[in-house]
Parts: structure tokens; sequence; C-alpha cells
């Protein structure tokens, strides 16, 4: 695949807005959570991390005005963008149209809502078939859900590059003694770590918050035994440790899982784990133990759960 290395220097602390934005006349809807990333530093190295991957499809999403998009058309030979704006998505494709006429990628703007389609459905409309890989700047509100989506895809992307709030970000990589219900579902089907971190006065409009790029790439199969089916129960137990995370196990667990404490108490003990941890201190092998030693003493407690 050919490449475009592109030297940049930062002229100062605060990129100066693109030409394109002020012939455009945009102005980003609140509702949407729109910033435009305009640091072309940043939106390089958000490229080329998708790009290390060797796949040649990427499907973007959240394409706003086009910025990453261009810059994904340097790197990948298909390019499918989604933005939930129609009026930018149209925007965007009229703008790249010249530079897909004179280059060997392609490029398919869907003006669509991520979590209305599977990545698959998105990749057939355009024509492109898989591997692939996304990459995005998602809007704060609704980083969870799609992150959710993406890896319960099927088949799920080769590699996620997703721009992030910064503490979405900590909590989405966890680590030990600090993991949250986001980053043991990650944990479940890849392996995550933040790449970089973008300071709010690379957006505009600025953010009130810093951001950060985390890069998540598949497992080929998940790091504990738990079949399909026990999924549900897997991730209820999960849900359960964290629905109130300062609490600790032994006063969590027994509510969400209607067991007297004292069993509760016993269940933890027989997987090793302390009765007094937080579900922050469990990484996935313990809750994995953890749902063992349930399913071996209540076989239908956390036998269906949607």
């Amino acid at each position: 695949m050919n490449r475009r290395h592109v030297q940049r220097s930062r002229q100062s602390s605060v990129p100066e807005l693109p030409s394109y934005l002020e012939r455009l006349g945009l102005q980003p809807r609140k509702a949407l959570g729109q910033h435009f990333l305009i640091d072309e530093l940043a939106l390089g190295k958000i490229a080329e991390a998708g790009a290390s991957s060797g796949i040649d499809t990427v499907l973007e999403i959240g394409a706003g005005p086009g910025g990453l998009t261009e810059e994904l058309l340097s790197v990948f030979r298909n390019v499918v963008a989604i933005e939930l704006d129609e009026e930018l998505a149209a925007l965007t494709r009229k703008r790249l149209r010249d530079m897909t006429d004179s280059s060997a990628a392609t490029l398919n703007v869907i003006a669509a809502d991520i979590l209305e389609f599977q990545p698959r459905e998105l990749l057939e409309e355009a024509g492109m078939s898989q591997p692939y890989v996304v990459v995005g700047n998602l809007p704060f509100y609704i980083t969870q859900p799609i992150v959710r989506h993406l890896l319960e895809a099927d088949p799920s992307p080769v590699r996620t590059i997703v721009m992030v709030q910064r503490e979405v970000a900590r909590r989405l990589v966890g680590g030990h003694d600090r993991e949250s219900l986001l980053s043991i579902s990650v944990k479940f089907y890849g392996k995550s770590q933040i790449l970089f971190d973008v300071p709010a006065s690379s957006f505009w409009p600025q953010p009130k918050v810093n951001s950060a790029v985390v890069a998540i790439d598949r497992l080929d199969t998940p790091p504990v035994q738990i079949d399909i089916v026990e999924r549900p129960g897997f991730f209820h137990l999960v849900r359960t440790g964290f629905a109130n995370p300062r609490k600790q196990l032994r006063n969590v667990l027994p509510g969400g899982l209607r067991l007297p404490t004292e069993d509760v108490i016993e269940l933890l003990e027989s997987a090793n784990l302390n009765p007094t941890l937080r579900a922050q201190h469990l990484d996935i092998m313990d809750w994995a133990k953890l749902y063992h030693a349930i399913q071996s003493a209540h076989p239908r407690l956390l036998l269906v759960r949607h």
C-alpha cells in the first residue's frame, strides 16, 4: 500500500482554523457534541495508527467536515466515512470528491447513526469487504455505547483507534487496582492502550476537557473461558459488582445476586478473592473465577441475563 508521509510542524499551541472550515461557514451543533479536530499533526498520527494494522479498509465514525477523512485517504485504499449529520456528510462528500478522483483510494460517505447498523452492513452498502479497521473521534456523551457496539460486532474490527475524553480513555484501559466496567468489557475482546493525549486546544470549538487516542487490538479468542451462551450472565455479574464501585464486594453483590451475605462471602473466598475488595481491584481473570464459582454452587443463578 502506498502511503504519504507528510512532515508537519505546529506554528503555535493553538492550530489555525483550516481554510475549508472558514469557507464552509460551519456552526458546530452542540446537541451532537460536535468538536472538530483541527490539529494536523494529531490528525496524521491518528490515521497512521489505524494504518499500522496493514488493513486496506477503514470505517470512520463521526467524519464531521472530513479533516480526519482526508488523512485516512492518504494511508488507506478504501475509506467508508459515517456521519450522523446529513449536511456535514454532503459537504464532506463534495469537498473530497476531487481528491478521490485523482487517487487510487475510494471514498464512501454515508449519513447514518453507527448505533443503528452493524459495521458489516455499512461496509456492504459501500461495496467494501472485510477485514476492516475502525477510526473515529467519538462524541463524549456516547463513547461507551459505541465502543461496546464495535466490540460485540460480528465481525469486529481488527483494530480500533478512537479519540475519547481523557478520563474515559483511562477507564477504558484500566489497569492494576483501577479497573472499570468498561475496561473489563474491552479486555474480554481485545487489548487496549493509550497512544497519546490530545489537548483541548486542538479542537474547534475548544471543549472543556482534554482527549486521548486509544488503540484496541482484537483478540482471536477471549482471555477467559466463557462460552457465548454464558456471556450475558458473566457481564451481569461484572455489572453487579460495579453497581456501587465504592462498596466492598461482600456488600454490593448480595443485592444484585439476591443471595445472603454469608453465601456471597463464601463464594468470594472459594474463588480466592478477599470479600473486602472492591470491583476495581478485580481483573478479568478474577471475574471469571468468581463466575465459575457461582455457576458451580448455583448453576441457574446467572443462566439467562439479557
